[in-house]
């Protein structure tokens, strides 16, 4: 069935190519692919929910499928051997059977295991296929697997044997090994006070190991906090999942998020800030190994400095760019991004779904296609699921970032393609015209127009030949005469005159074009906020 939805879409939107992620998430992996019979064939494991770590919830699933990588198709009726090691420990060992080729499994974490051999205290439940031997799925009933597995954060090693496959009875003439890999993150949660005695739980979830000195600056709305961080280590990825309460002001939805690592602002490809549960926002930050290594060369860090230390706050009022769909089944759809993000960067789409009513419609299901002028598509997006077609959307609402490699006029397509994790027989379609242009859209932003002639005084103070009270005494005068145009800022009292480092920095960087304008305001405006430059 599902692949009859897939034909529709293919005939309503345009060719979409389907083709595995070699890249390994924390979340799932993909081994190595074997020669099998003059096939190239893989077995990929995939954890739900992504980034599942213990206390979230009672279980968790584990899907494991076996398929020929060149087409995308699962090899049929196949008797797996899985076995779960965390370290040297063998957690878990037992035969399973799949017909589709993909292996759904509840894990059910447990701790308090007194067996040297943790292994001995795993169970496992679920009904034995009468001929392949395994235990496997019979209608909605998963096979589950009980024991200390998943129970803390690391990294987990899957071995998958194939023992058979395409029926119940062939046996391959050796077991097909692979082996792939799990990271749970280690979890903590922080409860901050404000001033007017609320209080509201921070959760971090940390790839990176236990992160330390939580900090929360009510005055500057500011979190910060300092991670674990080795160079040469195996997990040279910066991977950061922090979630808030939307309650929690000092992180406001409609507003630029300002992130800084050792105070240099990051850029907004390495973030994501998710508004699609009606509770909380989840942010997701993954800054590559070698974004990292650009980032340590510009900060002159050592190679045996093992912290790292995070900052997050909200930023100016974001302008929103927004798409309007309608639909022939009554429903509305908008898509909204932040006007001032150029292209050649991924910028954050929000989709968000309405009935007649402007009331929200819980549990959409969707797809989308995005083309050029020229009618060649840059970023499509179907979904993962095999049940169901789309990208199901729980409250209504989703977030997605897309490359958007030029500026020029672009078609977003829009299709409806079920509710409540069904699809329809009628697709509902809806395309809109929108264009990126960054010059345009920096000529609009005049609050962020700064004359190139100012680079001269930056770099000169970055470089020593003016002194901190030259510089700011020059800015001081750039902003009253509106010559350097800053975004309304509330004029802060401190008595400090210190310039943070990363001030200076950020200045040197912006002189030589290595972070952009608004990059170089927010400094600006941060000494304002602290009251060391007064205007």
């Amino acid at each position: 069935m599902i692949m009859n939805y897939i034909l529709i879409i293919f005939a309503v939107l345009f060719v979409i190519a389907i083709s595995p992620a070699y890249a390994q998430h924390h979340s799932g992996s993909l081994s190595p692919p074997i020669d099998l019979d003059g096939f190239k064939v893989a077995v990929s494991t995939t954890l739900f929910p992504e980034d599942f770590s213990y206390g979230d919830s009672k279980t968790t699933n584990l899907s494991i499928r076996f398929f020929d990588i060149e087409t995308n198709v699962n090899i049929p009726s196949v008797t797996y051997r899985v076995q779960i090691f965390q370290d040297d420990n063998l957690l878990a060992s037992e035969y399973f059977y799949d017909e589709d080729g993909t292996l759904d499994l509840t894990i059910k974490p447990t701790t308090g295991c007194l067996e040297k051999d943790l292994w001995k205290c795993t169970v496992y439940n679920g009904e034995k296929h009468a001929i392949a031997g395994g235990y496997y799925a019979r209608g909605d009933s998963l096979p589950t697997i009980q024991g200390p597995i998943f129970d803390k954060s690391g990294q987990y090693s899957v071995q998958v044997s194939i023992v058979g496959a395409t029926t119940p009875k062939t046996l391959t003439t050796q077991d097909l090994l692979f082996e792939t890999f799990l990271h749970l993150p280690h979890k903590q949660i922080f409860e901050i006070k404000t001033a007017s005695a609320q209080e509201f739980p921070i959760s971090v979830k940390s790839h990176n190991g236990e992160i330390s000195n939580f900090v929360y600056d009510e005055e500057l709305g500011t979190i910060s906090y300092d991670i674990p961080f080795t160079w040469d280590g195996h997990n040279s990825n910066l991977d950061q999942i922090i979630l808030f309460e939307k309650d929690f002001s000092s992180i406001k939805e409609g507003h630029d998020l300002i992130i800084s690592l050792n105070g240099m602002i990051i850029d907004h490809d390495f973030f994501e800030f998710n508004i699609s549960d009606p509770n909380n926002y989840f942010l997701k930050i993954n800054i590559p190994s070698k974004d990292l290594l650009k980032i340590k060369n510009k900060l002159n860090l050592e190679s045996n400095e093992n912290m790292l230390k995070l900052e997050i706050s909200s930023g100016e009022k974001i302008n929103l760019n927004k798409l309007k769909f309608s639909f022939d089944n009554n429903f509305i759809g908008n898509v909204s991004w932040d006007s001032k993000l150029n292209s050649g960067t991924k910028i954050p789409f929000t989709f968000s779904f309405f009935d007649e009513n402007n009331v929200p419609v819980t549990d959409v299901l969707f797809v989308y296609g995005i083309t050029d002028s020229s009618g060649k598509e840059i970023f499509s997006n179907i979904g993962v699921d095999q049940k169901y077609l789309g990208i199901l959307a729980p409250h209504g609402i989703y977030q997605d970032s897309i490359f958007i490699p030029t500026d020029e006029k672009y078609e977003f397509k829009l299709i409806l393609t079920g509710k409540n994790s069904n699809n329809f027989e009628k697709f509902f379609v809806s395309t809109s015209n929108f264009q990126i242009n960054s010059q345009l859209t920096l000529q609009d932003q005049k609050t962020n127009v700064i004359p190139d002639w100012i680079k001269n005084n930056a770099e000169w103070w970055a470089d020593g030949t003016i002194d901190d009270n030259s510089f700011i005494q020059g800015i001081q005068f750039l902003v009253k005469e509106n010559i350097l145009k800053i975004p309304p800022t509330v004029q802060g009292s401190g008595s400090s005159s210190e310039i943070p480092d990363w001030i200076k920095n950020n200045a040197e960087w912006w002189a030589d074009g290595t972070i952009d304008d608004n990059s170089f305001i927010q400094g600006i405006q941060f000494l304002i906020k602290e009251g060391i430059l007064k205007i």
